[in-house]
């Protein structure tokens, strides 16, 4: 990593980041304290939610097994993905807050660090893209076999393995880095047509298709709840208005799960795109820490979904902090031994 001191000896003291190209701060790249210390106090609470959350999350899918249907071992692949963000990610986030700056050097942890950021967001987009395609094939094509349980084994595995290969082509393609201003290591800014091409790949398979994916997944499922919903007020029985309920409220319940990550991880992608976009390569100071937080604050937010919409997971929550082990706890319904 080049060294990014300035040797103009009339900067203040105390700055330890004197002012990068990437910046456009006037005091020289560094955070305002108010602000670092806001963000990184946001973050201690955002990683202890979501290691709390995810666990229990994890920990009622493997202890019931009513909780282990297919849809349920895709929501294991966001927990793990979560968990890890929770563990791995925020705590260099929060040290770099509040140390003002990268203090980990520019090897191996920094190599890790960048890697890790973009396996966990790419594992999350393709995890909830499958989650769509399963729906969809549920929902529409009722009577189809495509998703047998070797099958979703298979779609999580990929998920892992193309967040894998997406990330080492980050380190080795686009070269990870910390650059003074941000809150974490990440790729250099495209600068040639190479990285030029990698990004675009890597936008192309890690966005744009997951997008287009899951707005045709569920367009086409709340059509087809729409379709059965008329056609059950002529001609119905109270079998078939249970799982049309059941199926349409999971539907709805991975809506809300799929829209909360598009909303937090808005400002990331506005922010990855402005810096590729840019030629000047100068930012406001608070861009990468704001758009870094919010795609983390993502990480907590599913547990505390499925506790609102899904009664099976609520309970097995309470039986985890209650230490109550009362129940036979299954996905929609639970009942007492």
């Amino acid at each position: 990593m080049t060294n990014m001191t300035s040797p103009n000896t009339s900067n203040p003291p105390n700055l330890t980041w004197p002012a990068p190209v990437q910046t456009a701060q006037e005091d020289e790249g560094q955070w305002h304290r108010a602000f670092s210390s806001t963000i990184a106090a946001i973050l201690i609470i955002a990683a202890m939610v979501a290691v709390l959350g995810n666990t229990m999350v994890l920990t009622v899918i493997i202890r019931h097994r009513g909780m282990r249907t297919r849809t349920n071992l895709f929501l294991v692949n966001l927990a793990i993905a979560d968990l890890l963000v929770g563990i791995l990610l925020m705590p260099f986030s929060i040290t770099t807050m509040i140390s003002d700056g990268w203090i980990f050097g520019s090897g191996i942890m920094c190599q890790f660090n960048g890697w890790m950021n973009s396996f966990c967001l790419i594992t999350s987009i393709h995890t909830l893209m499958y989650i769509g395609i399963h729906k969809y094939f549920s929902i529409v094509h009722p009577l189809s076999k495509a998703f047998q349980l070797r099958t979703i084994i298979f779609l999580m595995s990929m998920a892992w393995i193309w967040a894998g290969i997406c990330s080492t082509m980050n380190v080795w393609g686009l070269e990870i880095e910390y650059k003074p201003g941000t809150s974490q290591c990440g790729p250099k800014y495209p600068s040639n047509t190479k990285a030029y091409i990698i990004h675009t790949v890597l936008q192309l398979t890690v966005m744009i298709v997951p997008f287009f994916t899951l707005v045709f997944c569920y367009t086409r499922m709340f059509i087809e709840i729409k379709k059965h919903s008329a056609r059950l007020r002529t001609n119905s029985t109270v079998e078939e208005e249970y799982i049309l309920a059941t199926q349409k409220k999971v539907a709805v319940t991975l809506f809300i799960v799929l829209a909360f990550f598009f909303l937090m991880a808005l400002p990331y992608v506005s922010y990855a795109t402005y810096t590729t976009v840019n030629s000047t390569k100068v930012f406001p100071y608070f861009l990468n820490p704001v758009a870094y937080m919010f795609l983390y604050l993502n990480s907590m937010v599913n547990p505390i979904i499925y506790a609102f919409r899904s009664p099976a997971f609520r309970e097995g929550y309470k039986e985890i902090l209650c230490q109550t082990p009362n129940y036979v706890i299954s996905d929609g319904e639970f009942s007492q031994k």
